[in-house]
C-alpha cells in the first residue's frame, strides 16, 4: 500500500507485494496489475475535483501536478510479470531466449524430427514482444541462418522468421562430435534472459568448466554469481544424463530428460 499526502487529503494506492512469481501470475497479466494504478488515478481525480470546487486555483493546480507525479511513481512500482516460454517442458522466463541444439550424427532420425517439431512449436508460442536465437553444434558451432553475431541478432517470432529457421534446420548436415562450448559462447555473448541447451549424448569438450568461467555476473552487488540461467534437455537418451544435470544445477537452470514415447 502506498499512501500519498496531497494537500489536505490522504490517498491510498494499493500495490500488492508478491513473495513468489506464481502469486503475481495469479492475477492473470501485467495489464490487470495496471488496473490498480487506474484505480489510484480515480482516487486522485476525486481530490482534484474537491480542490476545483473549493475555488482555490493554486491548490487545484498543485494537486493536478502532484497527481501526475504520483501516478507515474505508482506505475513504476507495479511489479512486472515476466513472459515465459517452454521447450520440451522446460520453462524459462524473460523476453529473449537462445536455443542451443545438438546437430551431431547421433541426432539423425526421430530425435532430429522431434527436435525440429518442438523447436518450431516453441518459436510460434513466443509473444510478439519476445525474441529468439538458435545455434546448433557438433564439432563446431553453427548460428542460425549461417550468420554470426552481430551480423545476425535476435529475431521476432513472426511467421516469416520462423519459416526461415525451419528452412535452415532442413539444410543442416549432421556432423561429428558433441562439442557445445563454442555454441554456448555465442549464446552467452548475446546476453539473453535464458538459454536452453539440448543434446542426446555425452558432451565431449570442456563446456562444464568453461561455463564456470564465462557465466558469471559482473555486477558487484549481484547476490547471484550466475549471469544467465541455463536449462538443459536430454533428448531420448540416457547417455549424458549426469553432465547435463550438472550444467543445469551449476547455472541455476532446470534439467529435463525427455523419454521417447513408445
Amino acid at each position: 500500500m502506498i499512501e500519498l499526502q496531497l494537500d489536505s487529503a490522504m490517498v491510498e494506492i494499493p500495490i500488492p507485494d508478491f513473495e513468489t512469481r506464481s502469486e503475481a501470475e495469479s492475477l492473470g497479466s501485467e495489464s490487470m496489475l495496471k488496473e490498480l494504478v487506474l484505480q489510484a488515478d480515480a482516487n486522485l481525480e476525486q481530490v482534484y475535483e474537491a480542490a476545483e470546487k473549493s475555488g482555490n486555483r493554486t491548490d487545484s493546480s498543485l494537486t493536478r501536478a502532484r497527481m501526475a507525479s504520483s501516478v507515474k511513481t505508482a506505475e513504476s512500482e507495479v511489479p512486472r510479470v515476466k513472459s515465459r516460454t517452454t521447450f520440451f517442458g522446460a520453462e524459462a522466463y524473460g523476453d529473449r531466449f537462445v536455443f542451443v541444439i545438438d546437430s551431431s550424427k547421433s541426432m539423425l532420425g526421430y530425435r532430429w524430427e522431434s527436435l525440429c517439431v518442438e523447436l518450431v512449436r516453441a518459436l510460434h508460442s513466443l509473444s510478439p514482444d519476445q525474441e529468439f536465437f538458435v545455434v546448433s553444434f557438433d564439432s563446431s558451432a553453427h548460428p542460425m541462418l549461417g550468420l554470426m553475431p552481430p551480423k545476425q541478432l535476435f529475431l521476432k517470432p513472426t511467421s516469416r522468421n520462423v519459416k526461415k529457421v525451419q528452412n535452415w534446420l532442413r539444410s543442416i548436415v549432421q556432423g561429428h562430435e558433441t562439442h557445445p562450448a563454442g555454441a554456448m559462447a555465442i549464446a552467452l555473448q548475446l546476453k539473453p534472459d535464458a538459454i536452453f541447451l539440448l543434446s542426446d549424448g555425452e558432451i565431449r569438450d570442456d563446456t562444464v568448466v568453461r561455463l564456470r568461467e564465462w557465466n558469471v555476473s559482473t555486477d558487484p552487488d549481484e547476490y547471484r554469481k550466475v549471469a544467465i540461467p541455463i536449462h538443459t534437455v536430454l533428448l531420448h537418451s540416457e547417455v549424458g544424463y549426469a553432465t547435463l544435470e550438472k550444467i543445469a544445477v551449476e547455472n541455476q537452470g532446470t534439467f529435463t530428460p525427455v523419454n521417447r514415447h513408445p
